[in-house]
């Protein structure tokens, strides 16, 4: 064919791009090579299924065609679990020892998605992208070769009209929802109970086009809370969807908070949730109280503190945690806080296959007799091993989930009886803030993190010199301490004299760059952030391009 299209890659967690650049063509041939790739691990042969899934972004379906055409061309089943929730489809392939694919953009916005593979047990590890990608590049090699006419693709890089009616017949409806959603519900409902929640439990819960809106919805209930959905509109946006809404559960826009304060306040609720697109990653948004009376402001919870509480509610409820990973980028007081609680705690670089590598390392060096849990920045969390509830189980799913932290939180608040705000000063935290300066070149991310990376970094004179380029751009009259550490384990971690901290990280397969702060107050970490991406970025940028020069 001579075809020649913009190849896919690897991310923090699966593959992503622009939707104009995820053709049939390119879907198929990763897909392909995904599936060639568990041949060679011998967890794939001829006749063998797959689970698919997806979010309910308006370019999935049509990529999940794509996506099923190959499992088939490969002689595969394809088991098309419809629209639920990523670690659903995870859950469901993985009791079935079967691999999964579920096509997702997660957060991003609506003019991109992706693709996220899993092995029969569990995510994809870094160390299976070199493997991936090498079966990936003899698909393409095969594809590329077939002349036009036995080529089932056009010159764009779509199905041929016969082909695409015929690939359509592998999949269910668009809005289909398979069993795997009421497994998953049938997952909490048997661990915890129809009366898990304290009578009275209330929570508003935001749909808007999560692929698990109805299914968390229906968790909740099924363990006695009272779940407040409606299907209205606050001013122009409904707070049931059917046009897809990126939420970002780890940078929250203002947009989504007053939403959230409009609802809780005119309903006389405390606490509200919602999720991502594809459903694993969790927000919990509360409101504040004034000498007991609630107030007009809501604030959430940041992810790696919804991770820490999680644990801690586990632990309320007698579950026995014997070590967390968490990435870098998480808030520091979780170290003092497992130190304090005897827990092993793992820090690794950003990303789930990092944590769920991590977990594997831990369980294994203690012949897995002891439990153990982690958590992204994100919110979602995840559990190494089987975690026995009373004379209940609950299995272990070593990918990023959105409900069990939700539950466990909630349940912890409410039986605390003093709120989200009085649990939290009780940890005596300190606070994180994230935010993302978007339509960012990849190559402009990668020179900031050239300038700032010494060559040798075990060489004193580099990093003296890496510290005075960090004080020049951060500098003194914004709050800023003189840099004391400089951690490298993923992107740059910059800890300051004064006890603050300033994390810049580059995305790894989209246009955008990351700024993480923790401060000693919520309006510190915020301004730090701001300040980094409002002042601190373009004076990395000006230095890094005079260096280039």
């Amino acid at each position: 064919m001579n075809a020649k299209f913009k190849e896919l890659k690897f991310g923090t967690s699966g593959l992503r791009d622009t939707v104009e650049n995820m053709t049939d063509m390119e879907c198929f041939i990763n897909a392909r090579g995904f599936i060639a790739y568990l041949k060679t691990c011998g967890e794939f042969k001829e006749g063998d299924t797959v689970a698919l899934a997806g979010d309910r972004r308006p370019s999935t379906y049509r990529i999940k065609r794509a996506v099923s055409a190959a499992i088939a061309d490969m002689c595969g089943i394809v088991d098309d679990q419809g629209q639920v929730p990523s670690p659903a489809l995870a859950n469901y392939a993985m009791q079935n020892n079967m691999a999964s694919i579920m096509v997702t953009g997660s957060h991003i916005p609506v003019d991109r998605n992706g693709i996220k593979f899993t092995r029969e047990t569990g995510e994809i590890l870094k160390s299976d992208e070199p493997g991936i990608l090498e079966n990936v590049r003899k698909e393409r090699t095969k594809v590329y070769s077939a002349s036009e006419k036995k080529s089932i693709f056009d010159k764009k890089g779509a199905f041929k009209a016969k082909f695409e009616s015929e690939f359509n017949k592998l999949l269910k409806a668009e809005s289909y929802t398979g069993e795997s959603g009421q497994i998953y519900i049938d997952r909490y409902k048997c661990a915890f109970g129809n009366e898990f929640f304290p009578r009275g439990t209330k929570i508003f819960l935001y749909q808007h086009s999560a692929v698990g809106r109805d299914i968390v919805k229906e968790i909740f209930q099924s363990l006695g809370a009272k779940v407040f959905a409606p299907d209205i509109k606050i001013g122009n946006e409904p707070l049931r969807s059917e046009r897809f809404v990126p939420v970002d559960t780890e940078s929250v826009s203002d947009k989504t908070l007053s939403i959230f304060n409009k609802v809780l306040a005119s309903n006389d609720l405390d606490i509200g949730v919602t999720l991502d697109g594809d459903s694993d990653r969790p927000l919990l948004v509360y409101r504040e109280y004034e000498e007991g009376r609630p107030t007009d402001n809501v604030k959430y919870i940041t992810g790696d503190i919804l991770g820490l509480l999680a644990m801690l509610g586990l632990q309320d409820l007698n579950i026995k945690i014997d070590a967390a990973c968490v990435p870098v980028s998480a808030n520091d007081s979780i170290i003092k806080i497992c130190k304090d609680k005897g827990i092993e705690l793992t820090q690794t670089k950003i990303g789930s296959p990092f944590v769920v590598a991590a977990m594997n390392d831990s369980i294994q060096s203690h012949s897995g007799k002891w439990n153990v849990v982690s958590w992204e920045s994100n919110g979602g969390f995840l559990t190494g091993t089987d975690l026995t509830i009373g004379n209940k189980t609950l299995k272990a799913l070593p990918t990023r989930d959105a409900v069990l932290p939700l539950l466990s939180v909630i349940h912890l608040v409410v039986k605390s009886g003093s709120g989200v705000s009085e649990l939290i000063k009780t940890l005596r935290l300190r606070f994180t803030h994230a935010d993302r300066k978007k339509e960012f070149p990849i190559e402009m991310g990668k020179a900031i993190m050239s300038f700032l990376t010494p060559k040798d970094l075990e060489d004193p004179e580099e990093r003296e010199s890496i510290k005075k380029r960090i004080e020049e751009a951060f500098l003194k009259h914004d709050g800023f301490g003189k840099p004391e550490n400089v951690n490298y384990t993923d992107g740059i971690r910059m800890l300051f004299d004064n006890g603050e901290i300033s994390h810049l990280r580059p995305s790894g397969n989209a246009p955008e760059f990351r700024i993480y702060a923790i401060a000693d107050s919520q309006s510190r970490a915020r301004e730090m952030v701001r300040i980094g991406i409002e002042k601190v970025m373009p004076r990395l940028i000006e230095s890094s391009n005079a260096m280039t020069k």
